[in-house]
């Protein structure tokens, strides 16, 4: 499987990277910012799940979901967003509702989170 990771700290994908790069059926490409992955994603649309993060500079997240829930080709790519903020905060949740309605977003993980709840939550949308 393809995964496209989006997210703005260099230290976070270079993590990701190394840690999903140790399952024998995971291939990874990262993009550093929102506009970097809605163009990887335009050049290639083959990605079997994006790692979105919410909150990056310019192109935030909800931004990356909404221009891929206009795309025939990429409104089919599952999202799992990872965030910073609390998954019980008021914030979250209302930023949840309109993630939702991107009807993208098949998931969700805290910040910091380990692998084995990372590579359960992907096979859990990919299944």
């Amino acid at each position: 499987m393809k995964i496209l990771i989006i997210d703005n700290d260099i230290n976070t994908v270079t993590t990701l990277k190394a840690l999903l790069m140790t399952q024998k059926d995971i291939e990874v490409d990262a993009a550093y910012g929102g506009q970097e992955g809605l163009n990887k994603m335009a050049a290639d649309s083959k990605y079997d799940l994006v790692i979105l993060d919410i909150m990056m500079p310019t192109v935030s997240g909800m931004d990356v979901c909404k221009a891929m829930s206009k795309d025939e080709k990429l409104k089919i790519i599952p999202v799992l967003l990872v965030s910073a903020l609390p998954i019980a905060s008021k914030e979250l949740s209302e930023l949840l509702e309109q993630f939702r309605e991107t009807h993208v977003v098949q998931g969700i993980l805290e910040k910091p989170f380990e692998i084995e709840n990372l590579i359960t939550e992907i096979r859990k949308i990919l299944k």
